[in-house]
């Protein structure tokens, strides 16, 4: 059938935002488009043992060249599941990602204090100090104000 696409299930414990995820458990099944589906959110009904599908997590389509979480597992009767899925950009287009070359102007533990960056906090506070000259010598004799900056 036309609308028919082999797919591979995963189970993975990797961060979402993990550019190569581990997967385990691998399945191979196919599968049918279960509505008119995009490649971005694919919904698909294959011929599975629900409990065996609830442990999985992932999945890739390899016609579309792209990864996806698993969104939703609806049993839909006679041995049959509805899987939704949601691209996984990250590793859809781990090469590409690769491939980068940019200014990382924010990241949670290296700071370039050389890109402006307003969400930066930084410690800034104003110390004045009022100290008086003692022990004779030209300001004790000649009272006035003398400024010292030290920064």
């Amino acid at each position: 059938m036309a609308n028919e696409v082999a797919l591979n299930i995963y189970q993975t414990k990797s961060d979402r935002i993990a550019l190569d995820k581990t997967l385990e458990q691998k399945i191979e099944l196919t599968g049918t488009f279960r509505e008119p589906t995009n490649v971005i959110d694919p919904v698909i009904e294959i011929q599975a043992n629900p409990s065996t599908i609830a442990v999985r997590n992932y999945f890739d389509i390899p016609a579309f060249n792209r990864s996806y979480f698993i969104t939703d597992i609806v049993a839909s009767g006679y041995g049959r599941v509805i899987i939704k899925g949601h691209v996984d950009v990250l590793s859809s287009y781990a090469a590409e990602v690769r491939k980068l070359k940019a200014v990382i102007a924010r990241q949670e533990n290296r700071y370039n204090l050389y890109i402006d960056d307003n969400l930066f906090k930084i410690d800034s506070r104003t110390i004045i100090q009022t100290k008086e000259f003692t022990g004779g010598g030209t300001f004790a004799a000649n009272p006035g104000i003398c400024l010292v900056l030290v920064g």
